[in-house]
């Protein structure tokens, strides 16, 4: 099934690469009960899908880098009823890279030497030619990068309070900053 304006939603499981027989990159997505080939790599299915949103996979990419001290391969924030986190396997530059949404992975093990193969919370199974190793490093960046955000969240939720001392700031004319009336 091929579709062209499908968006990532909680129901997106994983996006994985696939040619199709001209040698063009499109994004095979793992859904529960089935998958589907949409027609954009998958880096630009994320980006088109963060642009309905209000940002970019570029300032997505941005903001976990700043949150993760500027790490390399970050995971994105994708919005909906609930957050989801998308994490990738490799280099996103690179072709191959596969993304998964960190809650909808069950475990992980290897399978042989450089290969892991991933079970998603509806038992399916994919195969990937990554270490566990290097799978579980993104995974848990995938982890603390959401807990910062949840993390981040109940501070700013603590913060809002009722102040002390009210203040009222007023620019009057002629004066550069603004003063406390």
């Amino acid at each position: 099934m091929r579709t062209a304006m499908f968006l990532i939603g909680e129901e997106t499981m994983g996006i994985v690469p696939e040619y199709d027989t001209f040698g063009d990159l499109h994004a095979k997505v793992l859904l529960p009960e089935e998958y589907i080939t949409v027609g954009a790599s998958p880096t630009q299915l994320i980006d088109r899908t963060l642009k309905t949103q209000g940002t970019s996979f570029r300032g997505a990419r941005d903001g976990a880098n700043y949150i993760l001290s500027r790490t390399h391969n970050t995971p994105v924030r994708i919005e909906g009823e609930e957050t989801i986190i998308l994490f990738p396997t490799t280099s996103p530059s690179r072709e191959d890279c596969t993304w998964f949404a960190l809650h909808h992975i069950d475990r992980y093990e290897a399978v042989e030497k450089g290969k892991t193969c991933v079970t998603l919370t509806n038992g399916h199974t994919v195969t990937l030619p990554v270490s566990r190793f290097s799978f579980h490093n993104q995974f848990q960046k995938a982890l603390r990068f959401k807990y910062q955000l949840v993390e981040r969240r109940d501070i700013r939720l603590l913060l809002i309070r009722e102040p002390k001392k009210r203040y009222h700031l007023v620019k009057r004319d002629g004066q550069r900053n603004f003063e406390d009336n």
